[in-house]
Parts: structure tokens; sequence; C-alpha cells
């Protein structure tokens, strides 16, 4: 996957799922194939509504009693985020429901990856496949290491924690700042978000030059072995 339709991530990322691919397809018996994300926006407001159900007041409280300032991320986290308020018991009811219809949903996607096996379920969806996909590789973040106070989204990660399937992340080659850069084409794209557009302004070659960069491995719920045999 070569992004999550949400946000993009920087060259080096790129690059090194570009690496990864070419490699794995010389492997006998593994075959590579493009995965397309499923509704990623939609997972991060369901994750952004249960992250603090209370609306962030217990942890804002431990913050005040501790006569600290709030940190800029948990800010934005908590307080600048439009999906974070406090839900009754019928409002948390309806995200777990979504959480839950999400990860039917999911479950699906990942299966149309596989071939015909079986019949017709009677919704036009055939519910018996073979060759499904093992395991997905994909950005662990949308950039290398970030400067303080600049990584506003993990999306990349927080996905599979609402899905409840499991990630190792490893590394892959390091940012050359010689080929590390965004190509024509990509700066007259139009931005996939708000976020994307943040995210693209805050790469920058000659500071992260050297940096290593790291991909992730996402198996089913479950098939944890998939990922540490």
């Amino acid at each position: 996957m070569w992004h999550d339709g949400v946000v993009s991530p920087h060259p080096p990322i790129t690059r090194a799922l570009k690496v990864l691919g070419e490699r794995l397809k010389q492997v006998p018996g593994i075959e590579v194939i493009d995965f397309a994300p499923h509704l990623h926006d939609e997972a991060w407001a369901i994750l952004s509504s249960l992250y603090c159900p209370d609306g962030g007041a217990s942890d804002l409280a431990t913050i005040a009693e501790s006569g600290e300032p709030i940190l800029p991320l948990t800010q934005h986290l908590i307080e600048s985020n439009p999906c974070v308020k406090k839900l009754t018991l019928e409002q948390l009811g309806y995200w777990e429901e979504e959480r839950e219809e999400y990860r039917i949903e999911y479950a699906k996607h990942w299966n149309k990856t596989g071939v015909l096996k079986g019949g017709d379920d009677g919704e036009g969806e055939f519910e018996e496949r073979e060759d499904v996909m093992d395991v997905l590789i994909c950005p662990a973040a949308p950039g290398v290491a970030t400067r303080h106070n600049s990584a506003k989204y993990w999306g990349y990660t927080a996905q599979w924690n609402l899905l409840d399937y499991p990630a190792v992340v490893f590394p892959v080659t390091k940012v050359d700042k010689r080929v590390d850069v965004y190509g024509s084409e990509r700066k007259k794209l139009k931005p996939l978000s708000d976020l994307d557009a943040e995210n693209h302004k805050l790469y920058d070659a000659e500071m992260f030059d050297g940096m290593p960069v790291g991909v992730q491995m996402v198996a089913r719920r479950f098939e944890d072995e998939k990922l540490l045999a």
C-alpha cells in the first residue's frame, strides 16, 4: 500500500517501498500486488472519537494538577481535534458499533485480494476465497524522524490498532538527499487532505539526509506468527 488516501508519505518512504517490492518480486513463491486503502479517513474519525470519550477531561485535569503546561501535540489531540468531545453512553455505543462495522468492511476488502473459491453470499460478494493476501507492507509513518511537535498524524499505525491487526516495523534504507526529492509531477498534485498538505511542507531532504527509513508489515487479527516467523 503506497499511501492511505489521507496523507502521502515523504519521498524516502516511497522509495523504500519500491526497493523492497522489487526485491520481493525476485523471491520464488512470493507474489507482490498493489493494495488500495479502504476508507482510512473514516477510520481516523472513529479513532479520534474513541481516544478520549470524556472529552479529554481526565487528561487535562491531571496536566493542570501537575502545574506544567500542556504539550503542543497533546493540545493538538485533545483541544484541536473536532472529534474529541464528551460522549454520552449512547454516543459511545454508536462509535463502538461504527468500529465493529468498519472491521467487517475492512476484512471483506482484504478478502477481495484473493480469488473466488465458493459461491455467492447473496449480496453480490463471495465469502470463500483462496490465495488471499497474507501480509501488507505499507508506510509506518508519513515521514522519517520528525521535528519536535510536528507529528500530528499517526494514522499509519493507529489504523491497525483500530482493526486489532498486528504489525512490525523494520528498517529498509536511509534517506539520500540526492534522490529523495519531490518530483515536478508530485508538486503539481492536489493534496489528499489538509493533513497531507501540512505533511508535505515538513519534508527537508537536507535535514533528514542519512536518517533510517523503515516500513511496516501488517497481518490480520490473530495472525501474528506470519510477521515473526
